[in-house]
């Protein structure tokens, strides 16, 4: 028990740089759980070493993971944590229009969304007043199918 007193510093450098070294071939997948505890026990250890107090280094290992789990974790998570919202034509998916010109596989024709007028395709013939889905974007033509289909 002796020698693993005598070495416990250098080993808690070693399984710190050891964490954050998993964190940089792994990425940001862990949120930067294992580089900020790698840290952790890379200072502590690294304070165990400059002042031989094994008691010192537990203490402070414990405290920083103790403060960082507590109340640095939500910060962190809250910063690399992106928030997508639809915008300008994305909203369009999955809404309802108006078919105002007939729509053939062939050629495309025009549907009415939200008073705006768009150029439309379909697999299907739809005629107009159809009332249609949009189910995806390409270029400027919304592709559609029929309401209820």
């Amino acid at each position: 028990m002796d020698t693993l007193t005598t070495y416990l510093p250098q080993i808690f450098v070693v399984m710190g740089l050891l964490l954050i070294l998993a964190e940089l071939v792994i990425g940001i997948q862990t949120g930067f759980d294992m580089l900020l505890i790698g840290s952790i026990l890379v200072l502590s250890g690294l304070m165990g070493i400059l002042t031989g107090s094994e008691m010192l280094m537990l203490v402070l290992a414990i405290g920083l993971s103790v403060l960082y789990i507590a109340v640095g974790r939500k910060k962190i998570r809250r910063k690399i944590t992106t928030i997508t919202t639809k915008t300008n034509i994305d909203k369009l998916i999955g809404s309802t229009g108006t078919v105002v010109r007939a729509i053939s596989p062939d050629s495309a024709g025009i549907i009415r969304v939200n008073d705006e007028e768009w150029r439309a395709s379909a697999d299907e013939v739809l005629y107009e007043r159809d009332t249609v889905v949009i189910e995806a974007i390409e270029g400027v033509t919304v592709i559609v199918h029929k309401l209820g289909k």
